[in-house]
């Protein structure tokens, strides 16, 4: 992935720049060994019951991007008590994850926390992982969740540059603090203490987060700031006491421009370095031999959309003054999807087809469809927010979806800005050389550290038979060489179902196999929660006095609906004849994978093609590789040396010929008439010894389609020791309803709040994707969500519109 750091520039304005490199030193360090992920994750449904399932798709960023740090992703959910009640791993595909968790029948009705991170992300700051409440309902708990409407708040007070200073005309902005839903009207005036009848000041909150003025402090006066909402609470809060001398630093951000004014009423310093940063990326550094009562300009055509830090140090780099910005609040860059109706209905479970232009160097997007009724949440929060937003602060902010919207008021988020102090690191301490210690390595995929003992002593250079249990599809010879210590490594691995590996030392007799032991260890994996859960928000748990209340709102109701059609749903699906061929022909191709793959050859994002048991017509072409080009998305086959070879995204991928490595010139001689099976694996390596640019893997037919016989069988190797390496956790398919059939109509009622679920809908230029789905009982418009992210551009992919 690209940084930002390309876009970096360095500016002087009035002398050179300063030879101290201290803070670059420490941004670079922080860039390159500490830098920090943050996650935004879109589940289908904001609330559950137990026992249902809970698809989400994810996106994992650093530095206002997608993140090219982590490959593993980690989810957990807790009760209110801190108790852990599940984990699952999954992959990360270029910035983006794809889940879903099976809720317990048995879980009681409450408020749950979602805790998501990478492992880089549980060495630093937990407030930047994941975590969201989400309200599970069970009608047969003896307690049942009630909306708590009750909301008070509390105010801060916050100078801009962190500071007031006598005699200098400063802006305040005046943050409300709310565990519930903030008041949707409030104002307030600013006095002198020992004069309150004098308001100096007035202000009216922008939103349900802040508002702001502007006034100039006097000495030794002592300031309050008097605020009262809609509802009549009221709160009196006191200003900072303002310095009788200090450095003011005043900013304003314009769509080309980014201004700011040093000022000093303190004790001169032979220089001032005023830095930027985006992120851990130093964006901009200059040295001030003199402060004039001027603003100067950060250009930014050469930035991007981010919440943009500016400090002030001194000459001995001493933090004087800092603040908060966005960068080109007026002009939000997001690649807009072209999404275009070819069958648009709302009658009751009619059919909707539509197309999704293909953008380049976009290889797939998330893409929910949902009744505009529900998926409320989406007004609070989405992928723009999280993104520029919420990632970067860790208070609380109401719906910080208003700052991106088309009607944002641009100096709203600005005094939000002001009201937050910078949490993804501490200048005083990256600078003393103060970083988190590193205990989850960030390792790609699946990785796992072993080692090997010989009469309980470290196996040092010896040489490791590791004999993979292929089920049905055979079995694998691995070798591997331990090193000094013993130990041995292996990373870059993608599956789902266990492995089981017996060995042994090669050349071991039978009493050294007794003797021989090997420990591992995965080197990525899960963290305990440090911090206390905050406290639930806007629920109550009370008892329960019937069953029949656990109707709390139309959402949940709809859901509990939703749930009875979809069991109706699955019982009349079994009965039909068409969808059981359907089921049988898949079952067919999953049959001839499971024969003919051996378990590290297979991956969790592979893409089949049965040669068995469908027509592929593939006759005509000279080369199964030719034949593969424009059927696999990110898969091209460019001509090397006027061979046809297979790259994916941009990467040469490895072949396989009956799981051995060939060369493209191999394939030459082969015809399609003797091929099984196709099979394309994007990511990950495929074997214990390949690269991890992806393959393609080509089965021949042998006999009934069996897997052909494996060299070296070590069936003769009885008695062996053996271990065990873990896998993803599977991801279940999102179940689509099908209207198409007459049997299936017959279903009582369909309140589907989730129309269409494609965690990764691929594209490729120039053809469109197609999206098709069936309406429920009630939709009359549908909302479409679209996300991705354009890492050429270095801007987020998002399309929100309810159509039509």
């Amino acid at each position: 992935m690209k940084r930002i750091l390309l876009f970096c520039f360095f500016s002087a304005f009035t002398g050179q720049l300063s030879s101290q490199q201290t803070v670059d030193k420490a941004l670079q360090t922080l860039n390159e060994k500490f830098s920090q992920e943050n996650i935004y994750m879109l589940t289908d449904k904001d609330l559950y019951l137990s026992g249902e399932t809970v698809w989400f798709n994810a996106m994992v960023f650093r530095n206002f991007t997608t993140s090219d740090l982590s490959t593993n992703f980690f989810v957990e959910i807790y009760d209110r008590n801190k108790k852990q009640i599940l984990k699952k791993r999954f992959p990360v595909f270029n910035g983006a994850v794809q889940g879903s968790i099976q809720l317990p029948e048995s879980l009681s009705e409450d408020v749950y926390f979602f805790r998501a991170y990478t492992p880089m992300m549980s060495n630093l700051n937990e407030d930047f992982q994941y975590l969201k409440q989400i309200p599970v309902y069970n009608p047969d708990s003896p307690k049942k969740l009630v909306a708590d409407k009750t909301s008070s708040w509390t105010a801060t007070l916050h100078p801009e540059g962190n500071t007031l200073i006598q005699g200098i005309s400063s802006k305040v902005a005046v943050r409300l603090h709310s565990k519930g839903k903030p008041p949707a009207q409030w104002e307030g005036y600013v006095i002198e203490k020992s004069n309150p009848e004098k308001k100096i000041s007035t202000f009216r909150g922008f939103d349900g987060n802040v508002g702001i003025f502007t006034f100039t402090p006097e000495k030794d006066k002592i300031y309050e700031a008097v605020i009262t909402d809609n509802n009549g609470q009221k709160n009196t809060v006191a200003l900072p006491k303002a310095a009788e001398t200090g450095v003011s630093l005043q900013v304003i951000s314009e769509k080309d421009n980014i201004r700011y004014k040093v000022q000093n009423t303190a004790q001169s310093f032979p220089f001032y370095t005023v830095v930027a940063n985006i992120g851990d990326q130093l964006v901009y550094k200059a040295k001030i031999n003199q402060l004039k009562d001027v603003f100067q300009s950060i250009p930014t055509n050469q930035l991007i959309n981010s919440v943009l830090q500016i400090t002030v140090f001194d000459d001995k780099d001493n933090v004087l003054a800092s603040r908060m910005c966005f960068v080109m609040p007026q002009n939000l860059l997001v690649s807009v999807p072209e999404v275009t109706a070819k069958t648009l209905s709302v009658e009751k479970r009619k059919l909707n087809s539509f197309e999704i232009k293909s953008m380049k160097g976009i290889p797939n997007y998330s893409v929910a469809v949902f009744d505009p009724e529900d998926k409320k949440s989406l007004q609070d929060e989405n992928l723009l927010s999280s993104l520029w937003l919420s990632s970067t602060v860790t208070s609380k902010v109401d719906r910080p979806t208003q700052y991106f919207s088309e009607k944002r008021n641009v100096e709203a988020l600005d005094a939000l800005l002001i009201s937050e102090q910078w949490k993804m690191f501490d200048w005083k301490e990256i600078m003393a050389g103060k970083y988190p210690t590193i205990i989850n390595q960030s390792s790609k995929f699946i990785s796992y550290k072993g080692r090997v003992t010989l009469n309980a002593k470290p196996a040092a250079q010896q040489n490791l038979i590791m004999f993979v249990d292929g089920d049905q599809s055979g079995n694998q010879i691995f070798e591997v060489e331990t090193d000094s210590n013993g130990e041995f490594f292996f990373d870059n691995m993608i599956f789902e179902k266990p492995i089981k590996i017996t060995y042994q030392i090669n050349g071991a007799n039978a009493a050294l196999k007794s003797r021989t032991n090997v420990f591992i260890n995965p080197t990525n994996t899960f963290i305990p929660l440090k911090k206390e859960l905050p406290a639930v928000e806007n629920y109550q748990l009370v008892d329960r006095k019937s069953s029949s209340e656990i109707a709390q709102s139309a959402e949940l109701a709809k859901t509990i609906e939703a749930r009875r059609s979809k069991k109706e749903y699955n019982e009349r699906i079994t009965t039909i004849e068409e969808v059981k061929i359907k089921a049988k022909k898949k079952s067919l191709t999953e049959e001839l994978n499971k024969k003919l793959s051996s378990p590290l050859y297979s991956s969790i994002n592979e893409i089949v093609f049965d040669f068995v048991n469908e027509n592929q017509s593939a006759q005509s072409s000279p080369n199964i590789l030719q034949w593969l080009q424009g059927r696999v998305a990110g898969l091209t086959i460019n001509y090397d040396g006027g061979t046809p070879t297979p790259y994916i995204r941009q990467g040469k991928a490895n072949i396989y010929l009956d799981e051995m490595l060939m060369d493209a010139n191999s394939l030459s001689g082969i015809s399609s008439a003797n091929i099984a099976m196709v099979k394309i694996i994007k990511e990950g390596t495929v074997g214990m010894t390949g690269s991890g640019n992806g393959a393609v893997l080509i089965y021949t037919k042998r006999g009934d389609t069996q897997a052909p016989a494996r060299a070296n069988n070590m069936l003769t190797m009885t008695d062996l020791n053996f271990f065990v390496m873990e896998g993803y956790n599977q991801s279940e398919k999102y179940p689509d309803a099908d209207y198409g059939n007459s049997e299936l109509s017959k279903i009582s009622y369909d309140y589907r709040s989730v129309l269409y679920w494609n965690s990764s809908l691929e594209t490729e230029e120039p053809n469109p994707a197609a999206v098709d789905f069936y309406n429920n009982d009630t939709a009359k418009k549908y909302r479409f969500i679209i996300m991705g992210s354009d890492n050429e551009n270095y801007t987020p992919v998002y399309y929100d519109k309810i159509l039509p």
